[in-house]
Parts: C-alpha cells; sequence; structure tokens
C-alpha cells in the first residue's frame, strides 16, 4: 500500500526516483504508517539504489542479505547487484515458506523432497501450491546505472527480474496504475530533459495519493551519470 516511481530522463543519462514514507508490514498483524525515518529509497553503493513497495520487513531482508553478498563477493556493478537482489528474494521467498509449511510438519526440504511420494497427496498439493503461488507482497524498483547509461528493472514474487530501460519508466504498489496513467497522459518519453521528468514524476506521485495507503509525504534521489 505505497507508490514507488523511477523515470529515465535524457535517454538513459539519469533518473528520478520518487517515493510516499507510508511504511507498511505484517508481523504480528498488517499495519501501516507514515515514517520519515523508514528507508524506502535505499542506497545498496555508488551504482545502485532501491525503492520498496510492500512489506517494509520482507524487503529490508533481502536487501541486507543482498549488501553481505555483493560486498562478500565484492560484485559492485548494476547487474551483478540485480541478479542477487532477485536470488535473495527466491531465496528468503523460500526459507518462509519452509518454515510456515515443512519445519510444523517436522520436514526440511530435503525430507519433503525424498518423502513426497509417500505423504498424503492433499498435503503435497498444499506445500506444492505454497512453493508456486505465496506471494510476500513485495515489489522492488532497481535503479542504478554504468559507465554510458542509466537502468531500471523490477523484482517481483517470486524473484522474477525484468528489465523497463524500453519503456523510460516503470511503478510498484497502490499507487502504481494511477502514477502510470499520469505519465502516458503527460506524454513522458524517457528523451525528456531531467527538469521535464522530474516535474513529471512529482505530478504523478500527486495524482497516486488518491489510491488507499498512499502517504502524502514524497523522498526523491536523482540518479546522474
Amino acid at each position: 500500500m505505497t507508490v514507488c516511481i523511477g523515470a529515465l530522463y535524457e535517454n538513459c543519462k539519469g533518473a528520478i526516483l520518487v517515493s510516499d514514507q507510508m511504511i507498511t508490514a505484517h508481523f504480528p498483524i498488517g499495519y501501516e504508517f507514515e515514517n520519515q525515518e523508514v528507508e524506502k529509497i535505499i542506497k545498496i553503493n555508488d551504482v545502485v539504489h532501491v525503492l520498496i513497495a510492500g512489506d517494509i520487513l520482507f524487503a529490508h531482508e533481502v536487501i541486507r542479505a543482498a549488501k553481505k553478498n555483493s560486498t562478500h563477493n565484492n560484485v559492485n556493478n548494476f547487474q551483478g547487484i540485480a541478479d542477487i537482489l532477485r536470488t535473495e528474494y527466491q531465496t528468503i521467498r523460500r526459507n518462509r515458506i519452509i518454515r510456515q509449511e515443512l519445519e510444523p510438519r517436522g520436514l526440511d526440504l530435503n525430507n519433503y523432497l525424498n518423502l513426497q511420494q509417500r505423504l498424503l497427496t492433499g498435503i503435497t498439493q498444499m506445500i506444492d501450491q505454497s512453493f508456486r503461488v505465496s506471494d510476500p507482497g513485495v515489489e522492488l524498483i532497481v535503479a542504478g546505472k554504468t559507465d554510458s547509461e542509466c537502468h531500471l528493472c523490477t523484482v517481483r514474487n517470486p524473484g522474477e527480474l525484468v528489465y523497463h530501460d524500453s519503456v523510460g519508466f516503470v511503478t510498484a504498489g497502490s499507487g502504481g496504475p494511477h502514477a502510470i496513467y499520469s505519465l502516458i497522459e503527460s506524454g513522458y518519453r524517457k528523451s525528456l530533459p531531467k527538469s521535464d521528468v522530474k516535474d513529471l514524476v512529482l505530478k504523478a506521485k500527486k495524482r497516486s495519493e488518491v489510491a488507499p495507503g498512499v502517504g502524502k509525504e514524497t523522498s526523491i534521489v536523482e540518479i546522474d551519470l
């Protein structure tokens, strides 16, 4: 229940990133509130920023793991970090399902795979369904730069990585559709200058505030080559 927007300008020479400050979490119950101290546009390093839409607890777990992984393996380029975020999203999602569905039954993943044929059909169907469709309710926009251009991609359930450079913009969260329509109707093009794109993105954020759960406060980050 939020909005995050990323938009390229001057044919990928930079990017404007905007989010609200509505925080959503789901432990032990679902709750949301506006808080300036909880980051929703997180700087991974000098190359990559990540925007968070959805459960802040899950998202921060993914980002902490990705930072540790990238530092340990000395990965500091955009493509490498985007791939690590995708992998960590998949790993943490899978581990949550294991804790929720397998461990209460006295199983780990290896036990389950080895015993699958001997378990009741209803149980295996339920567990397989969880692995296939369980949704942590988190979308990440990954924005960053190489030596020659900026990029935008998303990591979404179940850990799918998609690049949005060809379109030039991407949104996430409950306010995303409103922001998309605003950018389209305003004539957004990724060839536009920085000042124009910034104005259009802020206008899109303002329009998204009609959606449930989108906060009034705004955070903005500018990425330049």
